[in-house]
């Protein structure tokens, strides 16, 4: 699978301008953690979450601010989504703003797919999924991953 060594979730980036205020280079560590502390997907029906960052910018903006465009793969075992992040939201945050603000969409974002599939009577473990996100989004916000290859 396409996914095969982005570990259990993968963060993308689609960017609508040349500068991003960080935020392309600021979910790679997050990535990271992800890929060290987050063991299983905890559904048996997919081994992958993967979330779609699209920033707005210079020549494209993603607005409204939204997560959306849920979509499952049955045979691929995988669900995703987008996350809009408009000019508007991202430019006047510093960059710890920004990673808490995109820890906790990303965490939003996670959500909303268990709900799909619970929603598709697919069982999930949403607390020891949860667990293991919240660990690596904690490790994420104290600035403590610098080691994490």
């Amino acid at each position: 699978m396409w996914y095969k060594d982005l570990g259990i979730i993968s963060i993308g980036a689609q960017c609508g301008g040349p500068t991003d205020n960080g935020v392309s280079t600021i979910k790679i560590d997050l990535c990271r953690l992800f890929r060290e502390y987050c063991t299983s997907t905890y559904c048996p029906a997919v081994d992958h979450y993967a979330l779609a960052l699209r920033v707005g910018g210079k020549f494209l903006d993603y607005t409204p601010e939204l997560t959306h465009k849920v979509r499952r793969s049955r045979k691929e075992r995988y669900i995703g989504c987008d996350i809009d992040i408009p000019v508007a939201t991202w430019e006047p945050q510093t960059t710890d703003q920004l990673k808490n603000y995109l820890a906790d969409k990303i965490r939003e974002a996670i959500k909303i797919l268990v709900k799909r599939l619970e929603k598709d009577k697919e069982v999930v473990d949403s607390e020891k999924l949860f667990s293991e996100i919240d660990h690596a989004i904690a490790i994420f916000k104290t600035n403590h991953y610098e080691d994490i290859d």
